[in-house]
């Protein structure tokens, strides 16, 4: 079966010994009557639906989030015959199985949370499937949820991609093993439909946590107080456009994916105390989940003037390495989301400081220097934001 993509999260030795949990996932056609894709389309990368497509979706009514019905595969068993047994067991349907068509597999590796110096190895194996109906539509049956899945409240739900979608990346709370499940299965919907692929808000979280709990410090808090301002920013440029009748530029962002770019902008502090090599190694961690904007994002938030002339700080990386850095910062189209996080990390300081000048004046201060180039634009990006707020950024943030 095809790779769709790997979830690797780099927090393990490659000596240690290896635990595996394979599962066998369902992409259930049956939304308006629309039949299975052609299967010659199968081995392509090229979207199988469009976003306002239906499929059916396991929803986790109690929390508000989907899934694809699916389980964990045990020694010995076939993967189509597990396929059929999950998709049934939780949610009364019954796959016909001529239906069933590989799609791909999901790989991930990361260190075990049961056992102590084991790798985890999960291969989710994805199927196109369509199931029984009868003259009403859906043939449903009784479901056989276990305890997490009654308390969780999961139901069948014939939805439309997009909303899927958008509802895995508002999810904001999880554990670490519930964030990991939606950021896998909200990437097949994204590649599904051909959408770009972004952290939900949950597993943005997650990945936060993780780093800071592998080099703590606070370059956390200053990451939460980012993520918190860009939110409101965003909220507030929305409101603000709406009040004045138009939707002019800067005014369009995402309140979720500004606080997700905002959390995530320095993740690359994930491999230790550094300096470039921070910008560098979150660039190159997030581009390995897919993540093609918010690795922009770590790679564009400390160069306001696009060039690593001004940068503020060590160069930890090797020659040919600070010529790739060079080369991507070079070819990136900075967008209203760069823009934004440039200006919030200029602001927002780990001990709670939001006064961009304080912010900048402690830098210089333990720096020795700061940029006037770098100095100027940033109040430039803050006169440009205020003047599409209609009011002071102190006020929103």
């Amino acid at each position: 079966m095809r790779s769709l993509f790997t979830m690797d999260f780099k927090d393990y030795d490659s000596g240690w010994q290896r635990s595996a949990r394979p599962s066998a996932r369902g992409i259930i056609v049956c939304g308006a009557a629309k039949t299975a894709p052609d299967t010659a389309a199968l081995p392509c990368r090229e979207p199988l639906f469009r976003p306002e497509d239906s499929i059916s979706l396991v929803y986790a009514a109690k929390l508000g989030y989907y899934k694809f019905p699916g389980g964990g595969i045990h020694a010995g068993e076939d993967k189509e015959c597990v396929l059929a047994r999950e998709i049934r067991e939780e949610t009364g349907l019954a796959v016909i199985p001529q239906s069933v068509r590989e799609y791909g597999v999901a790989q991930r590796y990361q260190k075990s949370a049961l056992f102590p110096d084991t790798i985890f190895e999960q291969d989710s194996f994805y199927y196109i499937c369509d199931v029984e109906r009868n003259g009403a539509g859906l043939a449903v049956g009784g479901q056989q949820l276990d305890d997490y899945e009654n308390e969780e409240g999961f139901a069948l739900c014939v939805v439309p991609i997009r909303d899927a979608i958008r509802a895995n990346r508002r999810y904001a709370e999880s554990d670490s093993s519930r964030a990991i499940m939606i950021a896998r299965d909200t990437r097949v919907l994204e590649m599904l439909c051909g959408m770009p692929s972004e952290p939900p808000r949950c597993f943005a979280r997650y990945l936060l946590e993780e780093g800071a709990a592998r080099n703590p410090g606070p370059w956390r808090e200053h990451s939460i107080a980012v993520a918190e301002a860009a939110e409101k920013v965003a909220r507030a440029l929305g409101k603000n456009a709406a009040a004045c009748g138009h939707a002019s530029a800067g005014t369009a962002l995402d309140p979720g994916c500004a606080y997700v770019y905002g959390l995530l902008h320095d993740i690359g502090r994930r491999e230790g105390h550094t300096y470039l090599a921070h910008v560098y190694d979150g660039y190159h961690f997030l581009l390995s989940f897919g993540y093609k904007n918010a690795a922009r994002i770590c790679l564009t938030h400390s160069f306001n003037l696009q060039t690593t002339d001004d940068y503020i700080g060590k160069h930890d990386i090797t020659d040919a390495q600070f010529e790739e850095l060079k080369t991507l910062l070079a070819a990136a189209s900075f967008d209203d989301y760069d823009r934004l996080i440039q200006l919030l990390d200029s602001t927002c300081g780990a001990d709670g400081t939001k006064n961009m000048e304080l912010r900048m004046g402690d830098v210089k201060s333990r720096y020795g220097y700061y940029p006037q180039g770098k100095w100027d634009k940033n109040l430039e990006l803050k006169a440009s934001l205020e003047a599409l707020l209609g009011c002071s950024l102190y006020d929103v943030i």
